[in-house]
């Protein structure tokens, strides 16, 4: 898990393979097929300098027993490095090594058994990736309030055969080359309706990995193909959703699994008392005994800390929109009892314990995160006439700094909005480019806008007084940059 604090744009993970100066022959393709991303690199420099120019993925490194000692010495204080694999034909000349750096999982003679304890760690590593976001009232919570309007703006957003097609098209360029996946994105295309979207989310293929990956990098293009995917899903975690609320039952609880890096943990306990929010869906358990296996199981790794996220949830007085559901039915993994929890999904960290060997996080599910984003959206009403959340979120995507993905997010949205957005649209996209001092061009985008809202009827006389007065501040800085 990596966090972030509410005022800066998070740090957001997923996983790929570094193989530094090691010969797999054909076993290469192993590799490329268990993971998101892998890379070959054979120079000692460039390996480095690459790794170290990582900030949002978690790095498995595989390297030789010979090259081992000296890419480990330049690299064992990268945060970026979760785990290290070693392979060798002479195991007991590089044992050594297992006590000196606690990253390392293993040293293999096979490469088969390298491959599966690759593999295992992939799947680990990407279960125990969760980004979150803290809120605290006292400072800016952008990025705690993006997430939570999201999942809500996607929702809203077309649903056609043409989204499906886009997002069929960009996993099949994505996954070229890959027979067993591209096999899965056919079958996809074929037999797919919204009804099996849980089915097809719980398979942890294609889909599964990419919309988690997007997710947590907060890839916007990415994201924005996937609503098509993405809509259906929240759609059938509300409909499941609804059998939970009709139950007797009162509190759910349910549990989580899994370990953190020392400094994550700490950012946690920093943290109790505040709301936090997930980058993602989070996925937890009926099984109490299940979650603590997954805590306590066995690694070689020395810097980690193994946790148990215990998470109440009062069905009677959790507001109906915020959704969590039990998807074991759906699951090809049914003994896990899963219970997934949607995008809009808020906790509150009651506190942190330590009980024996385990770290004991106790966390209540929170009407707070609506209830400060409805806030938001009616001080955004009052301010503007934006009424569409859609546009709020490249909105925020702006105010967070990230003028190219709220520039490439309009972009994409100026095909999908209804005629009375495509406006505020040009608007948002001259607004990013004025953030980047791309003056010339933002006024462009201003002069669209304006020139749509008068040509409304009635013309749109407050809405163009936005536009008007970000052209006069264009016209200030132009001046400004022109003095000697």
């Amino acid at each position: 898990m990596y966090f972030s604090n509410s005022e800066t744009r998070k740090s957001t993970v997923s996983s790929q393979t570094i193989v530094f100066e090691v010969e797999l022959g054909s076993y290469s393709n192993n590799f490329v097929q268990s993971t998101i991303t892998s890379f070959f690199l054979t120079d000692l420099d460039q390996c480095v300098t690459y790794i170290q120019s990582i900030d949002d993925e978690k790095i498995l490194l595989i390297t030789s027993g010979s090259k081992g000692s000296h890419v480990l010495s330049r690299t064992a204080s990268c945060h970026q490095i979760d785990s290290v694999f070693i392979f060798c034909m002479k195991k007991e000349r590089h044992e050594h090594l297992l006590n000196e750096y606690s990253k390392i999982i293993g040293i293999y003679v096979e490469l088969d058994d390298l491959c599966q304890s690759i593999k295992e760690q992939v799947d680990l590593v990407n279960r125990q990736i969760q980004t979150f976001s803290f809120f605290d009232q006292h400072e800016k919570s952008t990025a705690f309030l993006w997430f939570q309007l999201f999942n809500y703006a996607v929702s809203h957003l077309p649903r056609s055969q043409q989204a499906k097609q886009q997002m069929v098209r960009i996993c099949k360029d994505y996954y070229r080359g890959n027979k067993i996946e591209i096999k899965l994105i056919e079958e996809f295309e074929k037999t797919y309706r919204s009804e099996y979207a849980l089915l097809w989310y719980s398979k942890q293929s294609f889909i599964y990995k990419l919309i988690n990956k997007a997710l947590r990098t907060e890839d916007v293009d990415l994201l924005y193909i996937f609503r098509f995917f993405i809509g259906d899903l929240s759609t059938a975690l509300q409909q499941e959703h609804e059998k939970i609320l009709s139950s007797k039952g009162k509190i759910l609880n349910v549990y989580r699994g899994t370990k953190l890096d020392k400094e994550e943990f700490e950012n946690l306990k920093e943290n109790q008392g505040k709301l936090i929010s997930v980058n993602g869906y989070l996925s937890t358990s009926w099984r109490k005994s299940l979650a603590v296996h997954l805590a306590k199981k066995s690694t070689k790794r020395t810097d980690v800390i193994p946790v148990l996220f215990h998470i109440q949830c009062d069905i009677k007085h959790i507001n109906r929109n915020i959704i969590f559901a039990d998807i074991s039915e759906f699951s090809e993994y049914r003994k896990e009892a899963e219970v997934l929890f949607d995008l809009n999904a808020c906790f509150l960290i009651e506190s942190i314990e330590k009980q024996e060997s385990l770290n004991i996080i106790e966390m209540t599910l929170s009407n707070e995160g609506q209830k400060i984003t409805e806030d938001f959206l009616e001080l955004t009403k009052r301010e503007t006439e934006e009424l569409s959340v859609s546009i709020v979120v490249g909105r925020l995507l702006c105010d967070l700094g990230e003028y190219d993905k709220s520039k490439k997010y309009f972009e994409q949205l100026l095909n999908d909005s209804p005629k009375e957005d495509c406006a505020w649209v040009e608007f948002n996209i001259g607004r990013a480019l004025s953030f980047k001092c791309e003056w010339s061009q933002a006024r462009e985008y201003y002069n669209r806008a304006y020139d749509l809202m008068m040509k409304d009827k009635p013309a749109r006389i407050k809405d163009s007084a936005w536009v008007l007065n970000n052209i006069g501040a264009i016209l200030r800085n132009q001046k400004s940059t022109m003095k000697p």
